[in-house]
């Protein structure tokens, strides 16, 4: 069933709906209590990060590229850089390299 989620158009489950791969990871919560356009950030992430081949199939039908687009610009962050890196070219979003340490170029 669509839901209106601000201007973007998601189609939405119920909650009890979630398939086994989905909510498997939910494992630290009760699942039924996980609302997917309510709780989007957090289904995104744990999807994004823990999810299997079904689970992301799932998270890719049940949000608009343009929802996983705008998961991706304000949390991605705080993926590990391989799911960072895949989700952003899923959603179409430029990803923007960033440091990963190493010594700085002042200490010689």
């Amino acid at each position: 069933m669509p839901v209106t989620l601000g201007r973007q158009r998601a189609r939405i489950l119920r909650v009890h709906d979630f398939p086994d791969a989905v909510s498997i990871l939910f494992w630290d919560v009760d699942p039924t209590t996980v609302d997917p356009a309510q709780h989007r950030d957090y289904v995104m992430e744990r999807i994004m990060t823990r999810g299997t081949w079904e689970a992301m199939r799932w998270l890719r039908r049940t949000y608009s590229q343009e929802q996983l687009a705008d998961s991706v610009r304000r949390k991605g962050r705080r993926l590990p850089p391989r799911d960072e890196a895949y989700w952003a070219l899923v959603a179409g979003v430029e990803l923007i390299q960033r440091s990963r340490g190493g010594r700085p170029s002042s200490a010689g």
